[in-house]
């Protein structure tokens, strides 16, 4: 699993999300892609900043949520896969820079 993979995402975003899933009585591993964190009481709104500014650091990347629609801003393979996209587009222009 590469860094910025949807997988590696998704990965990153269940990890830093793993006691609060345990506390709604989630397992991480059974959580599918079409689950809203928010409306399944994983995250709250500034849970939501939390994680994006979380990931940005470790993939070292500063992620456009413009392009997202907001009904899937909380939903795990939506998001997963966007920020995906976006760390692709970020890596590719920086070798082209």
């Amino acid at each position: 699993m590469s860094a910025g993979s949807g997988e590696y995402v998704r990965s990153l975003i269940l990890s830093r999300l793993e006691q609060s899933l345990l506390d709604t009585g989630l397992d991480p591993a059974m959580v599918d892609d079409n689950f809203d964190l928010l409306t399944g009481g994983v995250i709250d709104s500034l849970g939501v900043v939390e994680l994006i500014s979380s990931i940005e650091q470790q993939l070292g990347v500063a992620l456009d949520l413009t392009e997202l629609d907001p009904e899937q801003l909380t939903v795990l393979g939506p998001l997963s896969r966007f920020i995906e996209n976006q760390y692709a587009q970020s890596t590719q222009s920086r070798r082209f820079a």
